[in-house]
């Protein structure tokens, strides 16, 4: 009996020894983990709420855009890019060769100018400056997007900006009250025909219509400050012409020639001045 009972004490004891080892164990991890120094990140905040809606999405556009214009940036950057295709005549010779005289005249414009370097132009800070930078060119207003020409707006959300993304529907008259040349810097017919003599020695348009097919406009801005730091506007342009010509092309009278023009206008935007 006696036997018994050591061998049940016994096992309280080390029972309560385990325990007691396994606690102290456990204490000393808990200790260990909150001992330890850890850095906190503290998340970015958004001056505006994420816009959610399409119509959410293009007021904010719109406001951002506004803000701009009407800002004091200390440097924009714009390049342009140009490339001309899907060249359709029943002319096969005219569809053929239009091609080399498009990329003749977009290679040797002066009118279809590369890039702008807003440094000078803004040291001044006056909003004259900017005006003739960025969309809408010439023109104190902004781009205004109407939603009647959306077909799809979207806004995602990385570390720290938004990026937006609106796909415009196909504008067969443009350059009507309230068409997309409200949004993108606008064609002047003029200049563009005057550009066109460049190469009245082979062909010449006495005039073009012009339809907005697949534009686009892919927008990122701080979420802190609500302010755009890049844009880049794309438009495919479907150009309707008569074309006559000559030399070598005189047997191409009064034919119709149809193709795109795809146009990307690039926009960096710096608000602090580089050290």
């Amino acid at each position: 009996m006696k036997n018994a009972v050591k061998k049940i004490v016994a096992v309280i004891l080390t029972g309560i020894m385990v325990f007691t080892l396994a606690s102290c164990s456990v204490g000393d991890k808990i200790r260990t983990y909150f001992n330890e120094e850890t850095t906190v990140t503290e998340p970015y905040t958004n001056k505006s709420e994420k816009p959610a809606t399409q119509t959410e999405i293009v007021e904010y556009f719109n406001a951002v855009s506004a803000d701009l214009k009407n800002s004091k940036p200390a440097n924009i950057t714009m390049s342009r890019e140009f490339s001309a295709g899907d060249f359709e005549s029943q002319n096969k010779h005219l569809s053929a060769s239009f091609k080399t005289v498009a990329d003749f005249m977009i290679n040797n414009s002066e009118f279809l100018e590369k890039g702008i370097n807003g440094q000078e132009a803004l040291e001044n800070g006056t909003i004259t400056d900017i005006v003739h930078v960025y969309p809408i060119e010439g023109s104190t207003d902004s781009s205004n997007v109407l939603f009647k020409h959306v077909k799809l707006a979207a806004c995602s959300q990385t570390s720290d900006h938004f990026v937006i993304t609106i796909d415009f529907k196909d504008d067969a008259d443009p350059l009507a009250e309230g068409g997309l040349s409200e949004v993108f810097n606008p064609d002047n017919k003029d200049i563009i025909l005057k550009e066109l003599e460049g190469v009245s020695d082979l062909m010449t348009i006495e005039d073009y219509s012009v339809e907005y097919n697949g534009c686009r406009i892919v927008c990122t801005v701080d979420r802190a400050t609500d302010r755009i730091v890049s844009a880049t506007y794309t438009r495919v342009i479907k150009v309707t012409a008569v074309v006559n010509g000559h030399g070598e092309f005189a047997s191409v009278q009064n034919e119709e020639i149809t193709f795109n023009v795809t146009e990307n206008e690039n926009y960096t935007i710096e608000w602090e001045k580089a050290e």
